[in-house]
């Protein structure tokens, strides 16, 4: 709750960490008083997870962006297996790339050497689940606050799943084609990008087939044409500035000709969750040869679909990974969900 991100912002300032406070050295600012976003409650009603949309937000030039402070955190998060994960890629990317093609990374050393150098060393790196750091996990606790005052509906009672990432890359670095199945909000913090993004409702760029496969565990289902390169709409980011795509927008990015520091809040919600479910189904059915309805076509065939593969999904889930694609799994695999119940009543009995 507010106070108790308050409490922590002052924990962390007494033991004289960088914290959202000193956003600017020039200005007093309250914890209380900081804001992530520069928006009236409201400003993103219409747009949010319709289609893409450029922000303003304070975090540009912030300390705990700065190179040293971003190595910290890549050692932080390399020696706890139980926290982030990091993607480190030290060669030439492009757009057509896809992430199977980008394999996370244990070697601290080469991240932290790849950050330090990131002006130079032709690479990216991308930290995931940067809030179990103390530090960052203050930051993305206000993105969500002031991002549901902004699209002025209760989101965080409709989070199933929440994460902060931090993209690094050198000038001229490309981030490959690809969607995601969260509504993300990103905040260039450092440097300029241009980013493009398709609208996830296009079936000329993103095929019904492709979301299927993606939602069945394929993360590189969507491929890139340079026919519908015109499609896209573009974004020139420089600090301080932010960008909206929705669930299953495609998007690509390209740096300018400085380094980038980059920070997403992107979160899964139940009714997004509901709909990779039935695109699971869907999936499912068209292996087997039939003509599925895409979802929004039929209420009562979606709840069907979403509300079978419910029955099968992890209750708690550990990861996004358990959260979206637990209840496909247990139900093409009955013999692993016999197994699972088979464990769990043995413990209840033992």
């Amino acid at each position: 709750n507010e106070t108790t991100i308050d409490i922590h912002i002052q924990q962390v300032s007494q033991r004289e960490q960088i914290t959202v406070s000193t956003i600017q050295a020039d200005e007093t600012i309250s914890p209380t008083a900081f804001q992530v976003l520069r928006a009236e409650p409201g400003a993103f009603r219409d747009d949010f997870n319709q289609r893409s949309f450029m922000f303003s937000h304070s975090l540009g030039g912030h300390p705990l962006f700065e190179l040293p402070r971003l190595a910290k955190l890549a050692t932080e998060i390399l020696s706890d297996p139980k926290s982030g994960r990091i993607h480190w890629h030290g060669q030439d990317v492009g757009i057509s790339t896809k992430w199977s093609e980008i394999p996370a990374t244990k070697k601290q050393q080469q991240v932290c050497d790849a950050i330090a150098d990131i002006e130079k060393s032709g690479s990216w790196v991308l930290l995931y689940s940067v809030q179990c750091s103390l530090d960052y996990k203050i930051l993305l606790d206000m993105a969500l606050r002031e991002i549901e005052a902004a699209v002025d509906v209760s989101l965080r009672s409709q989070i199933t799943w929440s994460d902060a990432y931090i993209f690094l890359a050198s000038p001229h670095a490309v981030t490959p084609f690809h969607i995601d199945h969260e509504s993300t909000f990103l905040f260039q913090i450092h440097g300029q990008r241009l980013a493009k993004i398709w609208d996830q409702t296009d079936r000329s760029v993103i095929t019904e087939q492709e979301i299927e496969s993606y939602y069945l565990g394929d993360l590189s289902a969507a491929n890139y044409h340079v026919d519908k390169q015109d499609r896209a709409y573009e974004y020139e980011l420089d600090a301080g500035k932010g960008l909206h795509h929705p669930s299953c927008a495609p998007h690509a990015f390209t740096n300018g000709d400085t380094y980038s520091v980059a920070m997403g809040v992107h979160f899964c919600l139940r009714d997004l969750d509901a709909m990779g479910r039935v695109y699971q189904v869907n999936g499912v059915l068209r292996r087997l040869g039939l003509r599925p309805r895409p979802p929004g076509l039929s209420k009562w065939r979606d709840s069907m679909k979403s509300g079978t593969v419910g029955l099968f999904s992890k209750r708690k889930s550990a990861t996004k990974s358990e959260l979206l694609r637990s209840g496909i799994t247990r139900m093409l695999s009955p013999a692993q969900f016999a197994r699972g119940i088979a464990r769990k009543l043995m413990r209840r009995d033992s």
